[in-house]
């Protein structure tokens, strides 16, 4: 067995990997350790949903659930099959390593997820500096080491594929502070907002869908499941457009869909088990001019979370965003009935749709922010 500190420089288990320690790599025990004392003894291991065997999932779900009751006490505790089907679905053209911190006890404490566009993405070019990370650590296991230990691995991950900026987020304050701590660059102020459905003005939906049809009467709108093969190209580029116009801050990560890769997408929801539905305004010469879109799990029955929203600025101003957005939530209420809820996530700089969303009666449910490293900076933060 193995023991590292995890405040001393973790490049040592490159050392011990070329001198034949096979199983060093992300599989080594950590003591954190505070004025000569042991504070707790962890593990990071390295996992692959597909090939872990079946008696993993339970002390994964547990960590899931424990860490959801703490930051949404009020919500439904996740669908277990829904956790595990979304955990085994392929991401498309992303390179995604998963690592968790266990107890000697085998408790799982902790979770980290790295992740960069592969070079067989059509986003990579734009992106091919960038790559992500989340941690989470149970809060009766945080200011141990563990946060500490996951983002150094991360970092090194990071390093070895040549990358030079880190971009992550943080919905809560020990997230913030542990970011800030290690001088996380801000990047942009977001919300989850939430409608609840009992609380919608419905008359005031059918008459945005009365005015739409008023104001831009060669509009139609039209809906699918799966992009129409006649209009994939052109709706992945107007995709492509709805994605980059939203206020991005200080991010740098910048879209790129195409239409294979608006397959890979439509591919992954499947796989997740869930519904991907879509409504589009198209104009009297075909061009399509908006899009919104929902995603749905049966087995989550109570929520719809709302996707991304978009008109191309050539055709604002004629209420073709309002009536999309009543549009599908009208047809929200007939189709899924048992929902109680609609969730999104905006920018707090998004201003056309916040106003629409809050007069719809979307209510802010929490804050959360982006930051960003600056690989070489971070790396001399912690010694690497």
């Amino acid at each position: 067995m193995v023991f590292l500190n995890p405040h001393l420089d973790l490049s040592i288990y490159f050392i011990l990997k070329k001198l034949g320690f096979k199983q060093i790599y992300f599989f080594v025990y950590l003591i954190s350790v505070y004025k000569n004392k042991i504070i707790m003894k962890f593990e990071i291991e390295e996992y692959k949903p597909k090939e872990v065997p079946d008696e993993f999932w339970e002390k994964y779900l547990e960590f899931i659930e424990t860490n959801h009751k703490f930051h949404n006490p009020d919500d439904p505790l996740p669908n277990r099959e829904a956790v595990i089907q979304r955990q085994k679905a392929d991401i498309p053209n992303y390179y995604v390593k998963r690592m968790l911190a266990i107890t000697p006890g085998n408790k799982i404490v902790g979770w980290a997820g790295f992740g960069a566009s592969l070079d067989t993405s059509p986003e990579y070019e734009e992106n091919k500096h960038l790559c992500q990370l989340n941690i989470a650590v149970l809060n009766d296991y945080q200011r141990k080491g563990i946060g500490t230990a996951f983002l150094k691995i991360l970092v090194q991950e990071a390093q070895s594929l040549n990358k030079s900026v880190i971009e992550t987020g943080a919905d809560h304050d020990s997230g913030r502070s542990f970011l800030k701590k290690y001088g996380a660059e801000f990047t942009i102020e977001g919300a989850e907002n939430r409608l609840e459905l009992e609380d919608v003005d419905w008359k005031l939906m059918q008459s945005w869908v009365d005015e739409g049809e008023k104001r831009a009467e060669d509009v139609t709108i039209e809906s699918f499941f799966e992009c129409p093969e006649e209009i994939l190209e052109e709706y992945a580029e107007m995709y492509t457009e709805a994605l980059n116009m939203q206020p991005l801050g200080d991010t740098e990560h910048r879209s790129n869909i195409d239409g294979k890769f608006r397959r890979q997408i439509e591919k992954r929801f499947k796989d997740m088990g869930h519904t991907y539905y879509t409504l589009i305004s198209r104009e009297k010469d075909g061009r399509i001019s908006g899009m919104t879109e929902i995603t749905y799990d049966p087995r989550e029955g109570h929520k719809i979370n709302q996707e991304l929203t978009g008109v191309r600025p050539e055709f604002r101003g004629k209420g073709i965003g309002k009536w999309l957005k009543a549009q599908m939530i009208l047809q929200i209420k007939e189709t899924y009935p048992d929902a109680e809820r609609i969730i999104t996530g905006n920018a707090e700089a998004n201003a056309p749709m916040l106003s629409i969303n809050n007069r719809m009666g979307f209510k802010k449910y929490k804050g959360g922010e982006g930051y960003k490293f600056k690989v070489e900076d971070i790396a001399k933060r912690l010694g690497l």
